[in-house]
């Protein structure tokens, strides 16, 4: 697991079996795939047709892939989902208030919302959020935001959540002992997490 897998995986309440789950920024599928395996019935979306190429090769069939550009309203009806989960998305995201409102728009009235995103302070270390294509192998790196936490916070009120738990995750030893490239970052924050509902 990667290092905002083991902080964000800890937050998430317990997958009820039978679950609608979407997973949005989705990837390659590592949060997907684990959702899927703790019984719920998932629905990944990321931007990448070759990501979801390599997730659905990882994958069983029980799980629905589908590509969305997640800055414009996404194709659920509403109330489609008992939890929705964003990892490592908001840094990409224009819009925040389009964004919030839409997770609130898909999510059931007794759901939860689940959403992590790179600490902004990491922004000040020149870290911006990349990927490998896998298929030619190139370092991707989509475009970022400079959205700061009161961002994040503001659009999530306005959107009309409420913040259940926020978690800011700093590098530490540990941390940095388990993944060495993280070293860099040590004693900084790297990591922020939400845990939303609708009110």
């Amino acid at each position: 697991m990667a290092l905002d897998e083991l902080k964000f995986v800890e937050n998430i309440d317990p997958i009820v079996k039978g679950e609608k789950v979407v997973d949005l920024g989705c990837g390659t599928g590592r949060f997907t795939i684990w959702l899927s395996r703790s019984g719920a019935e998932v629905t990944g979306v990321d931007f990448s047709e070759e990501m979801l190429k390599i997730a659905k090769e990882k994958s069983n069939n029980n799980i629905e892939y589908i590509v969305h550009d997640l800055s414009k309203p996404f194709p659920f009806k509403t109330g489609s989902f008992d939890k929705v989960i964003s990892t490592l998305v908001l840094e990409h995201i224009a819009d925040l208030g389009l964004f919030f409102k839409e997770i609130k728009r898909i999510c059931k009235r007794s759901g939860a919302i689940y959403v992590s995103a790179m600490h902004p302070a990491m922004m000040l270390k020149g870290n911006q959020a990349n990927f490998t294509d896998p298929l030619s192998g190139d370092e991707i790196r989509p475009k970022g935001y400079p959205n700061q936490i009161a961002d994040f916070v503001v659009n999530i009120n306005k959107a009309g959540l409420l913040i259940e738990d926020m978690k800011e995750y700093v590098c530490t030893k540990e941390l940095a002992d388990k993944f060495p490239k993280a070293v860099k970052y040590f004693n900084w924050p790297i990591l922020l997490s939400f845990k939303l509902k609708i009110i």
